[in-house]
């Protein structure tokens, strides 16, 4: 999925001195300090388990508990949801907070029991918390790794000697010794991440007084950079916490941060505690109320099929540029964090056509923007970025050494092919969800398009599966425009394609690697059309580039451009088309 912009920034061969001494520091001092000093009066995790079973038993209306999964010594890892009704899917803002992702940082698992304890006894004494859990969802899961945590003493890493928060698929690591979502851990916040559509998360660790929003793989900000930061600036507030984007702090590889806002277009934090600060309540208290707020700011609203009126699980997009997010597939409902101005918000789902509502005003509230998308076959392509590896660490001391200058952004890979694009970095990969299976007929003609932004000698192998940990089966080879047939690849389905880097060019190099514009699905070609399309509405193909035939487009187009902002209808202007596809509106255009 494109933007307008992007940032184009050259990092020189030095880095400012400052970066230069933070790192020098943290080499000497062996990284950022954590301890287990709390651990002695934290709970056990059985302590903690039956705590939340508690509270569930206590606050039935407004708590429920959630198995989110199971440890590698098959502990239970557990969470509670809050909610007014928290046995029901709202189409409300979902809010993840979790702890104990080290397990010797104890204190982070008290703070998250805190918050729990907090929202549920102020709920109908306090008109704010009550405000809170009637219009969000929460999620708090205070252990993440319950083995490191009931380790004597506590450890780090889990029963394998991973650490999690090293273990999640979004500019990880290929230097790591374990594959991205190895452990149990770290798959259980993927699926219930998945399962769900956070707007905002937190992720609690001690020791330092840190506000650290993404990127923490790379030295470039996100593109939600300003939003990013005011957020940061509000959770801070007159404390003694400093904001960072995490590179700038110190760099990390395969962190819960990254993978929340490049996968799932959830805005997550690292907030870091002080561990034994009597007064960190004080400090975490008013802290989470402006946090919290930001949930009902933005954009909102419901994506359905403008004919049978179920919704839709589909992306929005935003420009000014940002990252996407994506809507509750159960509620057709998403929720997209804002600052102050006035914006193109685009909705989009695989399969259906593109629709933009312009002018759509933010002034510190949620401005509700429903859309209606009309079926067009044509529009099947990669829907979200899956998992993201690189073979090396963007550490503090490789750039200070040597520079990194790749800026590309890996969800410019999404949607159909763009004229913008991912450039995957030499011997990197991506893996890029569909959004639903593609079922495989023996047909005539390719099935997907693995399109090449620049068309370049940088060559690629594809590799596909029906699920996300596989197993992949090799499906191409070759630099340029990839076509691939799966009907001779033994397989039923066909969800994740997976795009591996195999050119030779230096790794920090601006662009480097094979450059991604899309993954398209070309099967629809040669299918039935889907209920509410029609045959006529289907441009033919340019048999060299597969590219739709402007000379044979169809006259009339039965589209339905139905969008709705609620407080000013008259005041938008609708076109079913997003500068993301730009090339593909001009073609299918009346």
């Amino acid at each position: 999925m494109g933007a307008m912009k992007r940032f184009r920034i050259t990092f020189g061969r030095l880095l400012p001195p400052w970066v230069v001494l933070i790192f020098i520091a943290m080499v000497l001092t062996g990284g950022p300090r954590y301890s287990h000093a709390s651990c002695s009066t934290a709970p056990s995790h059985e302590e903690i388990e039956m705590l939340l079973r508690q509270y569930a038993q206590s606050y039935p209306e407004i708590a429920v508990l959630v198995e989110v999964g199971e440890s590698v010594s098959s502990r239970a890892i557990t969470g509670l949801r809050v909610s007014a009704q928290p046995d029901e899917e709202e189409a409300e803002p979902e809010i993840r907070i979790i702890g104990g992702i080290h397990g010797n940082e104890c204190q982070s698992v008290e703070e998250v029991l805190l918050i729990i304890e907090w929202l549920l006894a102020g709920y109908q004494t306090d008109a704010q918390l009550t405000s809170f859990i009637d219009g969000v969802e929460f999620l708090l899961i205070p252990l993440v790794n319950p083995d490191g945590f009931s380790s004597s003493p506590p450890t780090r890493t889990n029963a394998n000697y991973v650490d999690l928060n090293r273990n999640f698929g979004f500019g990880w690591s290929q230097q790591s010794v374990f594959e991205p979502f190895s452990e149990p851990e770290s798959r259980a916040i993927r699926d219930v991440s998945q399962a769900g559509a956070f707007n905002l998360g937190l992720s609690y660790h001690t020791e330092s007084i840190y506000v650290n929003g993404p990127w923490n793989y790379t030295p470039f900000h996100p593109r939600d950079d300003a939003l990013i930061d005011a957020i940061g600036d509000s959770y801070k507030a007159d404390s003694e916490y400093e904001v960072v984007f995490g590179w700038d702090w110190y760099q990390i590889s395969g962190d819960v941060n990254d993978w929340s806002l490049g996968t799932q277009g959830t805005f997550d934090w690292t907030i870091e505690l002080t561990d034994g600060d009597d007064a960190v309540w004080e400090v975490h208290e008013p802290a989470l109320r402006a946090f919290i707020s930001w949930a009902f700011v933005g954009v909102s609203g419901a994506v359905i099929d403008a004919q049978t009126g179920l919704p839709l699980h589909a992306m929005i997009t935003v420009e000014p540029e940002g990252e996407p997010v994506f809507t509750d597939a159960t509620k057709g409902d998403y929720h997209r964090i804002l600052l102050n101005g006035t914006y193109e918000v685009t909705a989009w789902a695989p399969g259906y056509r593109p629709l933009t509502v312009e002018n759509v005003t933010v002034a510190e509230s949620v401005t509700t923007v429903d859309f209606a998308l009309t079926r067009k076959a044509a529009y099947t392509a990669g829907f979200q970025v899956n998992e993201m590896t690189l073979p090396r660490d963007i550490s503090n001391s490789y750039v200070a050494l040597v520079g990194y200058d790749n800026d590309s952004i890996a969800s410019d890979a999404l949607g159909v092919h763009d004229g913008y694009w991912y450039s995957i970095g030499a011997g990197g990969d991506i893996t890029i969800d569909m959004g639903a299976a593609i079922a495989v007929e023996d047909a005539p003609g390719p099935d997907l398009l693995v399109a090449s932004g620049t068309r370049s000698n940088d060559s690629a192998r594809v590799w596909v599966a029906d699920h996300q940990d596989g197993p992949f089966v090799e499906a191409a080879v070759g630099s340029g425009d990839l076509y691939v047939d799966l009907s001779d690849l033994n397989l039923a389905a066909v969800r994740y394609v997976k795009v591996v880097d195999e050119s030779d060019v230096a790794f920090n190099e601006a662009g480097s690697g094979y450059d991604l514009d899309a993954v398209e699905n070309l099967s629809w070609r040669v299918l039935a059309p889907p209920d509410g399309d029609t045959e006529s509405d289907f441009p033919d193909y340019d048999s060299d580039t597969m590219l739709p035939d402007t000379d044979t487009q169809p006259d009339s187009d039965n589209r339905n451009v139905a969008a709705t902002q609620s407080h000013a209808v008259s005041g938008c202007t609708m076109t079913p088309q997003h500068p993301a596809f730009t090339l593909f509106s001009l073609l299918f255009a009346n």
